[in-house]
């Protein structure tokens, strides 16, 4: 891996189980409950940081076969019914690791080539793209981790699971 990607890496990486830590032991009810006002359900979060990573992948020249591309929600609202956790569970993991896959081959050539896609970083490049996504998905696994306390669950841990998960 290029070594200017591997802090972006392990942020991507510890946000695959922090993901996993914030959905472990909800309900499919809680799942789709919207504890606060005006917020989105965990499972629609979870649909988005699913959907944005393989937009990641796509931004950055290796697209993926996104099962929930059919989904073009801006919230909770308008996002249908969505696939039960379990199933997002493994989606989640599916897209954990072709992002993985996507970042050990990128060079250094494509890490500085002008991203397609204009983000409010001051980098303009294929880099500067996967670092503000990297902070977008973080924000997100942060509002996944305050549903999870809202809807009566422990906080979730910064553990990380065994390999194999």
């Amino acid at each position: 891996m290029e070594p200017a990607l591997a802090p972006i890496a392990e942020i991507y990486s510890l946000n695959t189980d922090l993901v996993l830590n914030s959905i472990s032991g909800v309900s499919e009810a809680h799942a789709a409950e919207r504890p606060l006002p005006g917020t989105n359900s965990l499972a629609f979060l979870l649909a988005h940081a699913i959907d944005a990573r393989y937009f990641v992948a796509r931004l950055l020249g290796r697209p993926g076969a996104n099962p929930l591309a059919e989904i073009k929600a801006t919230g909770s609202d308008d996002a249908g019914e969505l696939p039960p956790l379990s199933e997002l569970r493994r989606f989640w993991l599916e897209a954990s690791a072709h992002l993985e896959t996507t970042l050990e081959g990128l060079s250094t050539a494509d890490l500085a080539a002008t991203s397609e896609q204009k983000f409010p970083v001051g980098d303009p490049t294929v880099l500067g793209a996967a670092a503000f996504l990297a902070q977008h998905e973080s924000y997100h696994v942060g509002q996944m981790a305050l549903l999870r306390k809202g809807l009566g669950y422990p906080a979730m841990q910064y553990k990380r699971p065994a390999p194999n998960r």
